[in-house]
C-alpha cells in the first residue's frame, strides 16, 4: 500500500506553509489535450479549442516558472493534463525539474507509457504515479473513454511501475455508465495490492468548453453519490467503519454556537499553501476554481503568488453552510460551491442533497449492523 508516512508528512508541511503563506506544493497543467476522450473530462481541448484560450506553455517557460516556484518555497511538484505524458518535451521537462531537487509527482491514464519514458523513470523515479482506472476490461474502457485497447496498456503500465518499486496511487471517477462496476474496480486495485481513490462526486463541467466530445456526460444524482460512499466505507473498511462514522456524525461541530452572518473562508489548502498553474500560463487556487487567477508567465511567479494569496484569503463562502448542523459530514468547499452555484457566497443544492443522502444511508447502515 502507499506510504501513509510520506502523506502524512505532507500534509503537515503543507498545513504549516499555509500559516506562513508559503508555496509549498504546486502543479502545472502541461496540456489540455489527450489521447482519450472520456465522457466525464472537463479539461480536455483539441487544438483548435485551445486557440481561442492561449497556447501551450514551452518546456523553457514552464522550467522558468519552476524555477521560480522553488526559490519562494515549492518543494511538491504534480504535473497533469489532459495527457501530461502527450507533450514531445514530456521527457525533458521531467528531467530537469526533477533535476532541480523538486518531489516530482504524476497523473496519466498510464496508456503512453514509452519505452523512452520507462528509462528516464527507472533511472529517476516519480515521487508517486497517479493512474486513473476507468474501468477493469477493455468494454468499460471502450464505454468511458472511446478506447477498448487502452486497459491493456494500463495493465501493462502498471506491472512495469510496481516492478521498479514506484509508488503507485489509482483514481477513478464514478459515472451512471460505470456505476455498476464499482467494487470491481475496488477488487482489481486490491488484487494489484494498491490504494484506490474513488471519487462519486463530479463537479459541473465549468472548465468545458461548447462542442466538447464529451459534452453528453450525465452525472451520478446526488442520491447515488451519497449511498455508493457509504457502500464503498463498509466493503473498504468493514462494520467497525461505518458504526464509528455513524456515532461520530451527530457529535457537534467545533466552534461557536453563535449564528456566523458572514461565510467562512476557504479551509484547504488551495491559495494558501498550494497554487495550480494552467495549460496557458495563468494560476488560479486549484484546478477547479476559475477565479481568482494571476499570470505567472507574464509577471513572475512570485508577484502573481502574492495576488492569489490575497484574493483567496477574501473569499467568503455561504453562512447558510457555516450555520447548518449537518456541515460536519458535509464534503462542501470552496470549488464546488462556486462551479455549483456561480458565485462563492451561493447554496450548492446538489451537495445538500447528497450529504443528505449519505447522513441517511450511513444511519440505516449502522442500524442494521447493531441488530446483526
Amino acid at each position: 500500500m502507499a506510504d501513509t508516512t510520506v502523506f502524512s508528512i505532507r500534509r503537515l508541511l503543507s498545513r504549516k506553509c499555509a500559516a506562513q503563506g508559503i508555496p509549498v506544493s504546486g502543479t502545472f497543467e502541461l496540456t489540455p489535450r489527450c489521447n482519450l476522450r472520456c465522457r466525464m473530462c472537463y479539461v480536455r481541448l483539441t487544438p483548435e479549442q485551445m486557440a481561442p484560450l492561449g497556447r501551450e506553455l514551452t518546456c523553457e517557460e514552464w522550467l522558468q516558472l519552476a524555477r521560480e516556484a522553488k526559490e519562494a518555497g515549492m518543494v511538491f511538484l504534480l504535473l497533469t493534463g489532459g495527457e501530461p505524458t502527450l507533450r514531445q518535451d514530456f521527457p525533458r521537462l521531467y528531467e530537469e525539474l526533477a533535476g532541480m531537487g523538486l518531489s516530482v509527482s504524476i497523473n496519466t491514464n498510464g496508456t503512453l507509457l514509452t519505452p523512452q519514458l520507462r528509462q528516464l523513470w527507472h533511472r529517476l523515479p516519480p515521487a508517486q504515479v497517479n493512474v486513473t482506472l476507468y474501468g477493469t476490461c477493455a468494454a468499460d474502457y471502450e464505454a468511458l473513454c472511446g478506447s477498448g485497447d487502452a486497459f491493456d496498456r494500463v495493465c501493462e503500465a502498471l506491472d512495469w511501475l510496481q516492478s521498479e518499486g514506484i509508488l503507485v496511487h489509482l483514481n477513478t471517477t464514478m459515472t451512471p455508465v460505470n456505476l455498476p462496476h464499482w467494487q470491481e474496480l475496488e477488487d482489481f486495485a486490491k488484487a494489484r495490492n494498491l490504494d484506490l481513490r474513488m471519487t462519486a462526486y463530479c463537479f459541473p463541467p465549468s472548465r468545458r468548453e461548447a462542442g466538447a466530445p464529451c459534452g453528453d456526460f450525465t452525472r451520478l444524482a446526488p442520491e447515488a453519490v451519497g449511498k455508493l460512499i457509504v457502500q464503498d466505507l463498509y466493503y473498504q473498511q468493514g462494520a467497525e467503519a461505518v458504526l464509528r462514522n455513524a456515532a461520530d456524525m451527530d457529535t457537534p461541530p467545533s466552534g461557536s454556537c453563535e449564528l456566523a452572518e458572514e461565510g467562512d473562508a476557504i479551509s484547504c489548502m488551495a491559495g494558501r499553501s498550494q497554487f495550480w498553474v494552467n495549460w496557458n500560463g495563468t494560476m488560479t487556487p486549484c484546478g477547479m476554481l476559475a477565479q481568482p487567477v494571476t499570470a505567472p508567465a507574464e509577471e513572475g511567479f512570485l508577484p502573481a503568488w502574492e495576488q492569489l494569496k490575497e484574493a483567496t484569503a477574501a473569499i467568503r463562502l455561504c453562512p447558510d453552510c457555516v450555520n447548518c448542523a449537518e456541515r460536519k459530514t458535509c464534503m462542501n468547499c470552496a470549488a464546488v460551491v462556486v462551479t455549483e452555484t456561480g458565485t462563492f457566497s451561493g447554496k450548492p443544492e446538489y451537495m445538500c442533497a447528497l450529504n443528505r443522502a449519505y447522513r441517511a444511508e450511513l444511519q440505516q447502515l449502522a442500524q442494521t449492523l447493531k441488530k446483526a
